[in-house]
């Protein structure tokens, strides 16, 4: 895929998603690793979810790294530096390493209410749809978000088709 048709697909994505997915950055960039902040709390867990996401088959290159922070400074209207998500996946990385998947899914269903986990889920699909090419383990992470934020099957399959669908059409 070249850049434009990853501007394009991101473009496409991101329009599904709430023109305020970046509240609290702000208080989010002033204490990173432990936001008191409940907008700050909200955008830290959203953003783990896309990381967790983007890292759901044990690898992410500096690649998909890039693309992640790309996607979303896009997403978040340029509200975080590039500089600053890098920072936060490395924390989040040794978090991952430290306490695995389940225990940091089960941390940030905790945080959200429930309509910030559909928030939550719909970001980790557009996160595993952005890069055009959704694999097993990633369907199998989507399916465990589902689970832990309390979605049922079919509105998570459903989410998942219409944002799949949008890119089809678009």
């Amino acid at each position: 895929m070249n850049d434009a048709q990853r501007q394009e697909r991101t473009r496409t994505l991101g329009s599904s998603l709430p023109a305020d997915l970046g509240s609290g950055a702000a208080a989010l960039k002033a204490n990173r690793d432990a936001p008191t902040d409940p907008h700050a709390a909200r955008l830290h867990a959203l953003l783990e979810v896309a990381f967790l996401t983007a890292s759901a088959d044990d690898h992410l290159s500096e690649i998909e790294i890039d693309h992640l922070v790309s996607h979303l400074h896009a997403w978040l209207q340029n509200e975080l530096e590039p500089a600053f998500l890098v920072d936060l996946f490395g924390h989040l990385g040794k978090q991952l390493a430290a306490e695995g998947y389940q225990a940091r899914l089960h941390a940030v269903a905790k945080q959200l209410d429930e309509p910030s986990r559909r928030v939550a889920y719909k970001l980790a699909c557009v996160t595993a749809l952005c890069d055009n090419e959704v694999h097993d383990d990633e369907l199998e992470f989507l399916g465990g978000i589902a689970d832990a934020f309390g979605i049922p099957a079919l509105e998570a399959q459903e989410t998942f088709d219409a944002l799949d669908d949008a890119l089809a059409s678009g």
